[in-house]
């Protein structure tokens, strides 16, 4: 059998155990770091910064003024006020526990296979080389290259680990602390949400809501814009997108409400 073709052949043994009797048998042994060295790529947990801070900036700036609309649409004075301050609290408030737990359970779930991943390493090590091995062949490495390939990345078990992670799991270390996540969308959301609550501070009515409106807008260009700069769109679609799924929840939002007042709903 071709080492192309699968499994071991016969001068790879030795190689092989040496490589094997070099795995850590603890994630502890690759040293206090290991997390950041298993995965050199740190700009991952910028971007995780980045995607916390425009989800919850994002959301506070469409979902409150969404609610403040209809809300609006079916009453007046200072309700509408007190719905929209609610709104901006509540929300924040469940967004960050949302972040807190989604990315805790995903820390703990990338730190699980990531010690399954060690585990079988060191157990079945020509298991997990022909794993690497079908990874490259379907990338269209063959023969010598293939094996040199394999030979490479089994070579370092740091390496060996991360590219497991992430070429046969599809699991990547991008992500922050949960607290730091949670803390982020939180005080995104706020900032966010307060920009379409600020006008029925000093107004009310259809007046306050169209300025609501069209503050909450130009606030979401620039969102759009600033993530434009990570994501490589193009700034004007990126923000005319948001504003338009907001004017569609706006309008679909003021118009639940009218209903419900001419119901005598409020």
């Amino acid at each position: 059998m071709s080492s192309d073709e699968g499994g071991m052949v016969p001068g790879d043994l030795h190689g092989l155990e040496r490589r094997v009797q070099e795995v850590p048998q603890t994630l502890e042994e690759f040293g206090p770091d290991y997390a950041i060295e298993l995965d050199p790529t740190a700009h991952k947990v910028e971007g995780s910064w980045i995607r916390d801070a425009t989800l919850g900036a994002n959301d506070g700036l469409v979902s409150v003024l969404t609610l403040i609309a209809g809300v609006a649409g079916a009453a007046k004075g200072n309700v509408v006020l007190l719905a929209g301050v609610s709104a901006l609290v509540a929300g924040a408030i469940s967004m960050g526990v949302g972040a807190f737990v989604s990315a805790r359970a995903y820390r703990a779930y990338f730190l699980k296979e990531l010690q399954r991943e060690l585990r079988e390493m060191r157990e079945l090590p020509d298991v997990e080389r022909e794993e690497i091995r079908e990874v490259y062949r379907g990338r269209g490495f063959r023969g010598e290259t293939l094996e040199m390939v394999v030979d490479t990345i089994t070579s370092d078990p740091k390496v060996w680990l991360r590219v497991m992670m992430q070429e046969e799991l599809g699991l990547s270390q991008g992500f922050g602390q949960p607290l730091g996540a949670a803390l982020t969308v939180f005080v995104a959301f706020l900032i966010g949400g307060t920009v379409p609550v600020i006008p029925f501070v000093f107004g009310s009515g259809v007046a306050a809501l169209s300025v609501s409106f069209v503050v909450t807008a130009a606030a979401l260009v620039v969102a759009g814009a600033i993530r434009t700069r990570f994501t490589g769109e193009r700034p004007a679609r990126a923000g005319l997108e948001l504003v338009a799924m907001a004017t569609v929840g706006v309008a679909v939002a003021y118009g639940i409400g009218r209903l419900l007042h001419v119901a005598g709903v409020g």
